[in-house]
C-alpha cells in the first residue's frame, strides 16, 4: 500500500488580508530575519505584524504560535471565458506538505496613532519626515520648531475584544454563593494579610487565619488531591521551619496555584529583615532562636568581572526582547479547575555547591543550601551571650554576607571559565552587589544605632 503521508513540514501564518504582493507581506512581518528570529525560538518570541513597517509609531499586532493539523493543497485550475462568463476547472491537484505549526492573529488592530496635522480647513497631511530624520539633516532639525505629536503610553488595555453581559444582576445573591462552589464571583475585600513587615516589637501569630483554612476546605471539595499536597508541605515545615517556595516546588514539584492556598494555612511570609522572602511556620519566632541563622536569606548577584556576567542568562530568559514581543506565559486549568504552571525551578535557584553555576545572575539563597566549607563556618558561629537578634543581618557577623557573596563568586567565576575555556586575568575586585559596610572582619559588634538604607542581607 501506497504511503500518501506528506513528509515535508509547513509553517501556517495566517495573513490578516488579502495578500497581492508577497515581498510586501513579508516586509510587513519585520522581512525574513525577524520570521526566522521568531520560527528559531517560538516559545520566548511572537510574530509581530504592521501595515506600515516604515512607520514606527503604528502600534503592531501579534500572533503566538499554536499547534494545528493540516495540509497543504497546490491546486491548478483552468480558466475558460465564454460568452463574458469565466468557468474554473480543476486541472490538477497536489499535497505540498502538513502544518503542525501556526501563526493566527487574533488581536485588534483599531487602535492606531498616526503623525498627521491639518492647517486650517485643509486636509490631513502625514507629517512623519519631520519627525524622523533622514540622516542627511543639518543642526536646523534638532534646533527647529517640531510638530507636537506625541504617543500616548498605552493604547488599549487588552488586545482583544471583551464580551459584557448587560444585566440589571450586578451581584451574584448571597443564597447562590454560598451554594455553588464553581461560582466565579469577585473577592472579598479586607482580605486577612498573611505577609509580615520586619520587626523586633510585633508578636508573629501562632494560627492561621479561619479564612485562609476555609478557603482550603473549599478547594478540597472541588480537588480533593490538595489535601494530600497539604499535609507534604506540612511534614517539610515539621523538618524545616522556615522554606522558600521555589524549595518546596523543587523539591515536590506543585503548583503555584495550590501553593498559595496551603502555604498561608501553615506559615508566615516575611515581607523585609534576615528572612525575607520566605515562609516562617507558624508558632516559631526566628527572632528568638539564634539557630535560626542558617535560615537567613542571602541575595546574591553574579558581577561584572572577566566577563562573567554575561555567560549567566537573566531570570527572564527573553530580557533583550520587546516586552510586547515576548510569549506570555498562560494560566491554562486543568479538569480539577486549578492552574498549570509554565515554568519549573532549576537546582541552581536552590541550591549551591562546588561546580556549579547559577540558573540566573541574581539568585536568593538561604544559608544553610550553600554548600561551601567557607560559608559553613561563618554560618556556625554561634553569637555572643546577650546578643539581641539584628534588624538586618539577624544573627550573623557584621559583613558575613559580604564574605559569603565574595565565595560563591570565586567558586561560580572558577566554574564558568573553565567550561569556557578562556584565559581572562582574574582580579579579586570588590562587589557590586549592594553591600557596602564599613565593618571588617567577622566578629559581633552592635552598631543598631547605625542609620540604614538597605534591606538587602
Amino acid at each position: 500500500m501506497e504511503d500518501n503521508t506528506p513528509s515535508r513540514d509547513l509553517v501556517c501564518v495566517l495573513f490578516p488580508g488579502l495578500v497581492k504582493n508577497e515581498e510586501k507581506a513579508i516586509q510587513c512581518l519585520g522581512g525574513i530575519k525577524q520570521i526566522s528570529q521568531v520560527y528559531s525560538q517560538p516559545a520566548k518570541k511572537r510574530l509581530g505584524l504592521s501595515f506600515q513597517p516604515d512607520n514606527p509609531y503604528v502600534k503592531k499586532i501579534y500572533a503566538n504560535c499554536k499547534k494545528a493539523t493540516g495540509v497543504v493543497l497546490k491546486v491548478k485550475i483552468k480558466k475558460t471565458k465564454v460568452d463574458n462568463e469565466v468557468n474554473r476547472e480543476v486541472v490538477s491537484t497536489s499535497v505540498v506538505g502538513r502544518v503542525k505549526k501556526m501563526y493566527k492573529f487574533e488581536a485588534m488592530c483599531d487602535f492606531q496613532y498616526l503623525p498627521v496635522h491639518r492647517e486650517g480647513n485643509g486636509p490631513l497631511k502625514c507629517v512623519l519626515e519631520q519627525l524622523l530624520p533622514s540622516g542627511l539633516d543639518d543642526v536646523s532639525f534638532v534646533t527647529g520648531p517640531a510638530p507636537m505629536f506625541i504617543v500616548p503610553s498605552n493604547f488599549t488595555r487588552s488586545d482583544k475584544p471583551t464580551n459584557y453581559s448587560y444585566t440589571d444582576k450586578r451581584y451574584i445573591s448571597k443564597e447562590i454563593k454560598d451554594t455553588d462552589l464553581h461560582c466565579r464571583v469577585r473577592a472579598e475585600r479586607g482580605t486577612p494579610v498573611v505577609r509580615f513587615d520586619f520587626n523586633l516589637v510585633d508578636v508573629l501569630p501562632t494560627e492561621p487565619h479561619e479564612y485562609y483554612m476555609n478557603r482550603k476546605a473549599a478547594k478540597v471539595k472541588i480537588f480533593p488531591e490538595l489535601e494530600n499536597e497539604y499535609q507534604t508541605v506540612k511534614k517539610m515545615f515539621d523538618e524545616r521551619p522556615i522554606l522558600s517556595q521555589n524549595l518546596i516546588r523543587y523539591q515536590t514539584k506543585f503548583r503555584i496555584s495550590c501553593l498559595k492556598i496551603i502555604l498561608p494555612c501553615l506559615s508566615l511570609y516575611m515581607m523585609s529583615g534576615p528572612w525575607r522572602m520566605l515562609w516562617v511556620r507558624y508558632g516559631y519566632d526566628p527572632r528568638k532562636e539564634p539557630g535560626a541563622r542558617i535560615y537567613q536569606t542571602l541575595d546574591f548577584r553574579l558581577r561584572h568581572e572577566a566577563g562573567v556576567h554575561s555567560m549567566v542568562t537573566t531570570k527572564d530568559q527573553v530580557t533583550h526582547y520587546k516586552r510586547a514581543d515576548r510569549v506570555r506565559y498562560r494560566r491554562w486549568l486543568d479538569s480539577e479547575g486549578l492552574a498549570i504552571d509554565a515554568i519549573e525551578v532549576n537546582e541552581g535557584a536552590v541550591y549551591f555547591r562546588p561546580g556549579m553555576v547559577p540558573t540566573q545572575r541574581q539568585v536568593f539563597y538561604m544559608y544553610c543550601d550553600v554548600k561551601l566549607p567557607e560559608v559553613e563556618a561563618i554560618i556556625s558561629q554561634e553569637p555572643p551571650a546577650g546578643y539581641l537578634c539584628h534588624p538586618k543581618r539577624g544573627w550573623l557577623p557584621p559583613n558575613a554576607d559580604q564574605l559569603c557573596r565574595d565565595h560563591i563568586f570565586k567558586y561560580v567565576k572558577e566554574t564558568l571559565l573553565a567550561n569556557h575555556n578562556t584565559e581572562f586575568k582574574l582580579e579579586q575586585g570588590s562587589s557590586d552587589d549592594g553591600s557596602n559596610s564599613e565593618d571588617d572582619g567577622d566578629s559581633f559588634t552592635d552598631d543598631r544605632s547605625e542609620p540604614s538604607t538597605s534591606n538587602t542581607c
